[in-house]
């Protein structure tokens, strides 16, 4: 890639704001009002990742054992066990922001991930409120926050900068791939696939809301062997 070029995009990616969502807001939303509702729905997806990595023969391909998630006053956290307790930041990107061309409109970074705003009807002029994820049904949610969690595990074994370089400046430069068809990113969205395929089990094959595409097997999602189904069953009982 041309050194003008990197510095063009270098700028455009620096220059981009963020929002944090803070989930006291919503907690401490009146009832009825879509605050509430969103918050209900976040406890919903917690509910639904947890059981996934508790009980799913499948929750091998995430890369931590153990993990439970819960909502904090401002942040989700995740629970590593040996690990300690890590927060998982919602921010809500500014208008044009490239990081979130094409996919789901979400993006990981080393603290968190971030989420485009609805626009139309639905957007309300609040930067918490008008967080896309916010607006997804209760499974893509779950699907969504173990995906990006699986992805901050990434970002921090490889450094945040190697990170950046590969995936957020190169990601960008047509035929290196960007989405799950970004070598770097392909845990997280085997994750996601782990998740969709343990609810497509458990409710007789239909997938609530899956994206188009999202049952084909991404090539990091390997099979759970029997060492991890013994492993499975022992921590879940």
């Amino acid at each position: 890639m041309k050194p003008a070029l990197c510095f063009l995009l270098l700028a455009a990616l620096s220059a981009c704001s963020t929002d944090p969502v803070r989930l006291y807001e919503l907690r401490e939303a009146s009832p009825d009002t879509f605050g509430a509702q969103a918050y209900d729905q976040l406890e919903e997806a917690v509910d639904l990742a947890n059981q996934f990595l508790h009980k799913s023969k499948y929750a091998s391909v995430f890369p931590a054992e153990r993990a439970t998630f819960s909502l904090g006053f401002t942040d989700i956290l995740v629970a590593y066990q040996g690990e300690g307790i890590e927060a998982v930041r919602m921010e809500t990107a500014g208008w044009g922001d490239p990081r979130l061309l094409g996919s789901d409109r979400t993006h990981p970074t080393s603290h968190g991930f971030l989420t485009g705003r609805v626009t139309g009807a639905d957007s309300t002029g609040d930067d918490s409120l008008d967080a896309a994820f916010l607006h997804m049904e209760s499974v893509d949610m779950a699907a969504t926050l173990l995906r990006q969690t699986a992805i901050q595990r990434e970002i921090q074994a490889r450094g945040e900068f190697d990170f950046w370089i590969n995936y957020d400046l190169l990601g960008l430069w047509p035929g290196n791939g960007f989405g799950e068809e970004n070598p770097v990113v392909e845990r997280g969205y085997a994750v996601e696939y782990a998740f969709r395929k343990w609810l497509s089990e458990e409710h007789d094959g239909a997938v609530p809301d899956a994206p188009p595409g999202m049952m084909e097997a991404p090539p990091d999602f390997k099979p759970p062997t029997g060492k991890d189904l013994d492993s499975t069953s022992s921590t879940s009982s």
